[in-house]
């Protein structure tokens, strides 16, 4: 059975990036040789904001204005974020099985030992799939120097593959640094 990787999978989700990694919500669990279930160890997310609503019954919660959840060293700051979880007679959270994650507003995910960032106004990670999208004001990922920009940038973690979507005259902008004498003007 495949190894289910929420507890570094859903967080970075809205956080994760073109340039690749995961981060996630509470507790991952895999099979060992012989079909024996093991839950691995916890990593602690702490959420702040200014209002919280959730929806039992329908499986939500919202977390409102000026948003910061921090999960190891993945920050991510938004104007909100919504946690949606899988319903399966748990209505609670504590299950771990999210579902889609929603940051909108100011959208910013520092993460990799502080030396990635991305930025967008709405980002949605699709647990199951593991698919991050940024969109909405100018998304960009940095990576050091390194920057790539676009309408729609979508992270496929699960093929460690990114797409970079332009939309008219807003063409696709990246930047690379490459040492004096590589690149282009060898």
């Amino acid at each position: 059975m495949k190894r289910l990787d929420y507890t570094k999978s859903a967080l970075l989700m809205i956080l994760l990036m073109c340039l690749g990694y995961p981060a996630a919500l509470v507790l991952a669990e895999s099979q060992v040789a012989g079909g024996e279930k093991h839950e691995e160890a916890e990593t602690a997310i702490r959420i702040t904001s200014d209002r919280l609503e959730s929806g039992h019954k329908t499986g939500w919660v919202e977390f409102i204005g000026n948003v910061t959840a921090t999960q190891d060293d993945v920050v991510i700051t938004a104007d909100r974020i919504k946690v949606f979880h899988k319903s399966g007679g748990d209505t609670s959270m504590a299950s771990g099985t999210i579902e889609k994650i929603i940051a909108q507003g100011n959208v910013k995910i520092v993460f990799d030992n502080n030396t990635k960032t991305a930025m967008a106004d709405k980002g949605v990670y699709l647990a199951d799939q593991k698919v991050l999208v940024l969109s909405g004001g100018d998304p960009r990922v940095w990576s050091g120097k390194n920057m790539i920009r676009g309408k729609k940038i979508t992270l496929f973690q699960a093929e460690n593959r990114t797409l970079v979507e332009g939309a008219g005259e807003d063409q696709v902008e990246a930047t690379l640094s490459v040492k004096k004498g590589e690149g282009l003007t060898k």
